[in-house]
């Protein structure tokens, strides 16, 4: 923190200059503004999304490794194939791999279009405070 007297850099927590000794004016904590769940989701600022795309990836994981263990050990898959019993288990270990890797890519990026909009609001909040504090310290 830069005194206004002397122009000395100070310690951010100083409460007066450590070479003229001119006090610093103390900053007035506003306190937290609480509302409510239901004012929030109502509002759209508390959004649910974002919760309910984790459980459709849980379930939807567990479909596809379901599948690819399927494919991988079912006896059934082996006798229908023609052309051998390696085909479906390479199969089956892509489903494993890629699968999983690209249904966690496609609901992070469902997320990320959400953690974009909680991002905004909270740069609208930060703005209005500013302007709302650059107000009260003009004469």
């Amino acid at each position: 923190m830069k005194c206004p007297q002397c122009l000395t850099e100070n310690d951010v927590s100083a409460t007066k200059c450590s070479i003229c000794g001119h006090v610093f004016a103390t900053q007035q904590v506003k306190s937290a503004r609480y509302t409510s769940f239901y004012a929030e989701y109502f509002a759209f600022r508390e959004l649910v999304t974002p919760q309910l795309i984790k459980v459709v990836y849980i379930v939807g994981a567990c479909f596809i490794t379901a599948a690819g263990v399927l494919s991988i050990l079912s006896p059934e898959t082996l006798n229908e194939y023609e052309i051998g019993p390696i085909l479906p288990r390479v199969g089956g270990i892509l489903v494993l791999l890629v699968g999983n890797l690209v249904w966690r890519m496609m609901c992070e990026g469902a997320i990320l279009l959400f953690s974009l909009h909680e991002l905004l609001v909270s740069i609208d909040t930060r703005a209005k405070a500013l302007v709302r504090q650059g107000k009260s310290n003009r004469p």
